[in-house]
């Protein structure tokens, strides 16, 4: 045995981990809804989430899918006086513009570009699309003409139109350009950035023209061609889009760490400008964008920025602003949509089925929300309604559970309604939705570790907050896998490879450091207790005083009143502190054999014949790990070897010539010798040598 090495036994476990935050089997806990992110994550229909923690009526959305053939991609959105909707699609399968009409899609032009990356219509209704290319085109009776050609442009990624509604701007890529293109087609560059994509645009009431960079997220004001000032310079990288509020407001969102967005236009200009065309049908290969930080911005008349909402877990990809000015935006992530007053109280308004949000509606004849990735179209049908539902996200126990009473604070008709299952997605196998639960009544689910809260708004005043629901999980048993004892002053594990030889000899301590591993599945709070005995023995003896409560994986064990030998220890974890009695489960486990010693060796003989030291040392439990010699005093110890060349016993024998030791210094010489055993206690024995 190495000296200082600790002695470990482990146990093999058929218990799978099961941990969840914050699981405490003592009493019952609480799952508790009282906040826009903890109300959120479920499923939302027809109703909204407030960040005061408040759920309401919200918007109920149609469901539109596009044409068989116009790609999953739906990049933009205009509507029309009639009250018609026109979609731009692509990449894949894209290049294409719906037709929305009385909830139907039909497709109403094809550019032939690989997408639509912009629309907007004139004071005359005339619609223009920009494309993954230099070409913007008008659109109408069902047809796309080329309307201009813009020289040294990859593609055209905004468009706006002037306050006379017979002039047209278009952001543009890779040169980082605004074109100014009039009623006849001519265009001109109106402005040049120092930034590689003009992504959004907007014309201010005074007839100044906004546009939001793709590079280093930069806001410029445009005055006239050529005379350009930077509004803001934001954090991010992304000035996804812009809105013109009343009273000279303005709006803009800004994201930060995205990927995918400019880059996936660019990359399919490029393709068509090496002769790729149109992607193949069927799904997108493009890469898709990864979530970044969104934030939405607000601008006085005076230009003084103002912060009004972000989030840290997606970036935004639209903004509309409503007949009040209030403003929405659509998320690249989760398919949401949020807006924000002016006191800056947060609602989740959608929560779509689809990835993103490419476009919002709330101005003209028909409101809308178009998702992408699937490209779908939802018409805003309605505020509340008798379908309106709020849904939890599945909320995690941890380990299996009983349900407790439900409690909520609420106004108006309301349905509350539990299910309960042992899968994080709900399947088949949970439970069906309950029958309606009484404010303060138990939950009707099963036993499960995951359960939901349904919650009816029955009319547009219905609301639901401070949702709380009781429950007590299962109690596991903890389980000790491993017990390692060592010597306070031990030398350490050696690592892998060859074990270095000589350096200092363990110190001897009566105290050894004895620490266990357990495997806690429910996280209970467990106390230890730890027993011993000497091995060959069967009674347990107490390491720990009754009255010690040991909550640590580990304790200090004092040996010095015990004889030399070999003993075994025994630790039991309990989960008493967590659980009523009835409850409470225990396990133990029993060590491998710890040395126990606190006696030294000994020297049987010893003595010099010349230069040549003989000697025999012993010890009780061995072995006899190291001994060694210094001279005359000096602190300097050289190690000596035994007869056989090995340090494996509990007696051994040093018969060696020392002479080299004797160099230097009158005769004669002090010889003392150092002898230790495996648990590092020492016998020093002087002599003389000629």
């Amino acid at each position: 045995m190495r000296a200082g090495a600790p002695v470990v036994i482990a146990a093999s476990l058929a218990v799978s981990s099961l941990v969840a935050g914050d699981a405490r089997a003592v009493g019952t806990r609480t799952f508790e809804l009282d906040t826009l992110e903890k109300l959120s994550g479920g499923d939302l229909k027809g109703v909204s989430v407030e960040s005061d923690g408040v759920v309401r009526a919200g918007w109920t959305l149609g469901s539109v899918a596009l044409p068989p053939g116009t790609g999953t991609t739906a990049t933009c959105a205009v509507a029309l006086a009639d009250g018609s909707v026109l979609v731009g699609t692509g990449p894949s399968g894209g290049g294409k513009i719906v037709r929305i009409a009385n909830d139907q899609a039909t497709t109403f032009a094809d550019t032939g570009e690989n997408a639509v990356s912009a629309l907007a219509v004139d004071r005359r209704g005339v619609v223009y699309a920009g494309t993954t290319s230099n070409k913007l085109y008008r659109v109408s009776q069902g047809k796309a003409d080329v309307f201009a050609t813009l020289p040294d442009v990859d593609s055209v990624l905004a468009l706006a139109v002037d306050k006379t509604g017979t002039v047209l701007y278009a952001g543009t890529g890779s040169e980082g350009e605004v074109v100014r293109i009039d009623a006849a087609g001519a265009s001109s560059v109106y402005f040049k950035t120092e930034e590689p994509f003009v992504v959004s645009l907007a014309v201010g009431d005074d007839g100044a023209v906004f546009a939001g960079t793709s590079g280093k997220g930069l806001l410029y004001r445009i005055t006239a061609a050529g005379r350009a000032s930077v509004l803001y310079d934001f954090h991010g990288e992304d000035v996804h889009a812009i809105a013109v509020g009343p009273n000279r407001t303005l709006y803009a969102i800004a994201n930060e760490g995205t990927t995918g967005t400019s880059a996936e236009t660019s990359d399919a200009a490029a393709s068509k400008r090496s002769g790729g065309g149109r992607s193949p049908a069927g799904p997108s290969t493009a890469v898709k964008p990864k979530a970044g930080k969104g934030s939405l911005w607000r601008f006085d008349a005076g230009g003084r920025p103002e912060r009004m909402m972000h989030h840290d877990e997606f970036h935004y990809m639209s903004l509309a602003l409503d007949d009040h000015g209030t403003p929405y935006v659509g998320t690249g992530a989760e398919g949401r949509v949020y807006s924000v007053d002016d006191a800056h109280v947060v609602s989740l308004v959608a929560d779509t089925d689809e990835r993103q949000v490419s476009a919002i509606g709330l101005s003209g004849r028909t409101h809308f929300v178009l998702g992408s990735d699937q490209a779908t179209f939802g018409r805003i049908l309605s505020v509340g309604g008798p379908d309106s539902v709020w849904t939890s996200k599945p909320l995690d126990a941890g380990i299996r559970a009983r349900f407790g009473h439900l409690t909520w604070r609420g106004s108006g008709a309301l349905e509350v309604s539990t299910r309960s299952g042992d899968t994080q997605t709900p399947d088949t196998a949970w439970s069906a939705w309950s029958g309606p639960v009484a404010e303060g009544q138990p939950a009707q689910s099963p036993p499960g570790r995951y359960v939901q809260v349904r919650a009816r708004l029955k009319d547009a005043a219905a609301t639901i907050a401070d949702v709380t629901l009781a429950f007590r999980t299962e109690n596991l048993r903890a389980v000790v896998t491993e017990i390692a004892a060592r010597g306070k002053g031990g030398l350490p594990e050696p690592k892998e490879g060859i074990v270095a030889s000589g350096g200092e000899p363990a110190k001897h301590e009566s105290v050894l450091h004895v620490t266990w591993k357990v495997d806690n599945p429910d996280e209970d709070e467990l106390r230890y207790r730890v027993q011993f005995h000497r091995d060959g023995e069967t009674r347990w003896l107490d390491a720990t005083r009754p009255d010690d409560v040991v909550t640590k994986t580990e304790f200090e064990w004092d040996t010095a009143a015990l004889a030399e030998g070999k003993y075994r220890l025994r630790v039991e974890a309990s989960d008493e502190i967590a659980n009523p009695l009835g409850d409470v489960m225990l396990h133990a486990l029993e060590s491998a054999p710890v040395l126990v010693d606190n006696t030294p060796p000994v020297f049987k003989t010893i003595g010099m014949t010349g230069h040549r030291l003989h000697a025999e040392v012993t010890d009780g439990l061995g072995p006899i790990v190291r001994v060694e010699a210094a001279i005359d005093g000096r602190l300097e110890w050289r190690p000596l070897t035994s007869v056989d060349g090995l340090f494996d016993t509990a007696d051994e024998t040093i018969d060696t010539d020392i002479a080299p030791l004797l160099s230097g210094g009158p005769a004669p010489h002090i010889v003392t010798v150092r002898a230790y055993d495996a648990a590092g206690n020492s016998v020093v024995h002087e002599l003389q040598a000629p």
